[in-house]
């Protein structure tokens, strides 16, 4: 299965990235994936949440807990 995510900025109204990733990758793979569509160095430091059905922020997954785990 694919994923398929669209980016999208509060800063830039004509920001956008759509991003298709394999359901097997890794938040670390989503991460650098990212990253390559806005030609950003991969050490930069990130987070995702995860989010309940009402979108609060839950558990948070640092770029460390990213590298440590793969």
């Amino acid at each position: 299965m694919i994923f398929k995510f669209t980016i999208i900025s509060d800063e830039k109204d004509d920001f956008l990235r759509i991003i298709e990733i394999d359901s097997e990758a890794t938040f670390l793979d989503l991460h650098n994936a990212i990253l390559e569509s806005v030609d950003y160095e991969k050490n930069q430091m990130t987070s995702f949440f995860l989010c309940n059905d009402d979108r609060e922020k839950g558990q948070e997954i640092t770029l460390l807990e990213m590298e440590s785990s793969s």
